[in-house]
């Protein structure tokens, strides 16, 4: 198609098909791709059906874990997600150390641990679906109570989120 730019590199539908269980391989995949063509990877990662951000982690993933001699299906177990969060951190000295706690705890409590919080056990999660006017709506206020614009997400919007309900019952 005229406009379009087609990758020079194909994906097989078989890989496609298959990326969310074969996380690992996909992963390798995305890294080959990026040391090798890296003009070709978000044209790549667009094939594959995954978006820029996951295509990115996953290609950090392999780099970080590949050598390190980790069964696979002991990454497999523990998740992409979590993985991605270990990756930054991971090297020869504390792998074991970060895959043993990434198998005991939610992806959350890792972060946390990550970041150097403490890790509440009590802590609960509130789902919101809002349309893109009540979206707005809320960005606006808790960006007003604290909260900072960060690539497409907002940090530290639950004490902006807290500060703005703290005012309401506190009245």
């Amino acid at each position: 198609m005229k406009g379009q730019k087609d990758s020079s590199l194909h994906v097989p539908q078989a890989f496609i098909d298959m990326i969310g269980d074969h996380f690992l391989e996909a992963a390798r995949y995305l890294r080959e791709i990026q040391d090798a063509h890296p003009d070709e990877f978000l044209a790549i990662a667009k094939d594959l059906g995954i978006g820029r951000r996951k295509a990115y982690h996953l290609a950090q993933l392999d780099r970080s874990f590949h050598a390190l001699g980790i069964a696979p299906d002991r990454l497999r177990r523990i998740g992409w997600t979590k993985l991605s969060l270990l990756a930054p951190y991971v090297d020869a000295d504390n792998v074991h150390e970060l895959l043993k706690l990434a198998e005991a705890v939610t992806a959350h409590e890792l972060k946390m641990h990550l970041r150097g919080h403490a890790i509440d056990p009590d802590t609960r999660a509130v789902v919101m679906y809002l349309d893109k006017a009540q979206f707005e709506i809320f960005e606006k206020a808790i960006l007003t109570a604290g909260a900072i614009k960060q690539h497409k997400g907002l940090l530290y919007k639950e004490a902006a989120l807290i500060r703005l309900l703290s005012a309401i019952v506190s009245d």
